[in-house]
């Protein structure tokens, strides 16, 4: 096998959560360097919470992402829970548990829709789709907006919430509103089902990626 020089140095790596740069150095085909280097700065969210009351503390984690704000908000709700005593109802706990479905069904649905889709077929970004595979656009655009709708009634709004506070719900949703978004999400069933058999019929393209992996964070 030829042995060759490589180096590739990747920049701010697009399409990611985060930022990041991607460095390898091949010389006379012996890797000296593979490096995937974080280049996004510390925030010091711990030391920013230090003297805040204990009622602004879910308020200010939420601020570390703007896509999962709402699951470091109740992480942080339980955990002051959890220090004060304070014991919440079986409502607020579905409540809490609808609000963090509805944040997982929308980053994925941004993740596979808007990062993953358009390498898959090839193209540079989402906005190609508009012209070569529209009717896949608009399916996953409807699914995302009906995620973040979901969010909105739950929690107040989709990034960074406001319902949600010490031991309850600032505001709750309505019997009527719950309703109508029960059958909104039963009706889109056959479009989640029609977006999985896109990525199943997408499968060749995907690269395969097998490790061994000890899981020891998963909440089964």
């Amino acid at each position: 096998m030829e042995k060759r020089d490589i180096s590739i140095h990747i920049e701010h790596l697009t399409r990611v959560e985060g930022h990041g740069n991607i460095v390898i150095n091949i010389s006379n085909g012996n890797i000296e360097k593979c490096e995937w280097q974080v280049t996004e700065a510390p925030r010091f969210f711990e030391g920013m919470v230090r003297g805040r009351y204990f009622n602004e503390m879910h308020h200010i984690v939420s601020r570390i992402c703007g896509i999962c704000s709402i699951a470091h908000q109740v992480a942080s709700l339980r955990a002051t829970e959890a220090a004060m005593g304070i014991s919440v109802s079986t409502q607020t706990v579905r409540l809490r548990k609808l609000a963090l479905h509805a944040e997982n069904m929308q980053s994925h649905l941004l993740h596979i829709g808007y990062l993953v889709l358009p390498d898959l077929l090839g193209l540079g970004s989402i906005l190609p789709l508009a012209q070569t595979n529209k009717e896949e656009l608009l399916l996953v655009i409807g699914l995302h907006r009906l995620a973040n709708e979901m969010s909105d009634l739950i929690a107040g709004r989709t990034t960074h919430p406001q319902r949600l506070i010490l031991g309850d719900f600032a505001k709750y949703p309505k019997e009527g509103e719950l309703i109508i978004l029960k059958e909104r999400l039963k009706q889109s069933l056959p479009m989640f089902e029609k977006l999985a058999h896109l990525f199943k019929s997408l499968w060749a393209k995907i690269p395969p990626f097998e490790r061994e992996t000890e899981y020891i964070a998963l909440n089964i």
